[in-house]
């Protein structure tokens, strides 16, 4: 009997589950989708003064569509590295040269929003087997947050070295606002926000940090964060050979 209720009320997680999935996720288009209906209307129905009107609505409703594909993007990328058959392609990456290539590819995007980006390069290369295309995504999804909620700071650091023979160690810091010491339990939730007002602003679909979890997770890896009012960082632990699962470090009750 145990086990039937067990079994049932599995079940209904799974269901609950889905739910909130596709409620999150038609919210989430709806509000952009609004927005280019509104303006494409007004377009349409030529209610506008000039050209510049013309150019400012088309202009709001194709950053709003940009938006929409984003969340279907991140929608597909997070079904995907959910799946228990996913498969990783391994190869030899020099986090390194990694860092390097990271750093010249986000320096516009963050000096636009008044960040620097750099990095505490190691003296000699760190080889680790991953799968280069999944961890590129790990990394672009923790630095874009890491520009978008650190607009107040002025540094975005990337580092990364040896912890132990087994272990490579990634922190992804920034000196923007702190998180809330009672948001980092949920924040590698799905379509969880810290602030749903910043959100807006920032046009997030709450799955970049989940996305980069799971990819973390398949390499046997996990994701860590620390927020103070000096740094909020973000640690990736990889495995340095495939195969390998590394133990968690039991986290500290957050008040």
């Amino acid at each position: 009997m145990d086990s039937v209720i067990a079994s049932l009320d599995e079940e209904r997680a799974i269901e609950k589950s889905k739910d909130d999935l596709i409620t999150n996720v038609s919210h989430d288009l709806r509000t952009p989708l609004t927005s280019i209906l509104g303006y494409l209307g007004l377009i349409q129905d030529k209610q506008y003064r000039s050209t510049d009107d013309v150019l400012k609505y088309t202009e709001i409703a194709y950053l709003k569509a940009k938006q929409m594909k984003s969340l279907v993007d991140n929608l597909f990328e997070y079904t995907k590295v959910r799946q228990a058959d996913t498969k990783l392609s391994y190869n030899r990456i020099d986090l390194t040269q990694m860092m390097e290539q990271l750093v010249a590819a986000f320096e516009l995007d963050a000096g636009k929003h008044g960040l620097k980006i750099s990095t505490d390069e190691p003296a000699e290369s760190m080889f680790i087997e991953a799968d280069a295309e999944k961890l590129g995504r790990v990394f672009n999804n923790l630095i874009s947050n890491a520009i978008k909620y650190g607009v107040g700071g002025q540094n975005i650091y990337l580092r990364a070295k040896f912890v132990s023979d087994d272990e490579a160690k990634i922190d992804v810091l920034n000196d923007g606002p702190r998180i809330p010491a009672k948001a980092l339990n949920q924040i590698f939730e799905r379509f969880y926000r810290v602030e749903e007002s910043r959100n807006k602003d920032t046009g997030g679909s709450g799955l970049g940090l989940a996305i980069a979890q799971s990819i973390v997770a398949l390499h046997g890896g996990y994701i860590d964060v620390t927020s103070d009012d000096e740094f909020t960082v973000f640690s990736i632990h990889l495995p340095i050979k495939p195969g390998e699962k590394l133990k968690q470090a039991k986290p500290q009750m957050l008040s």
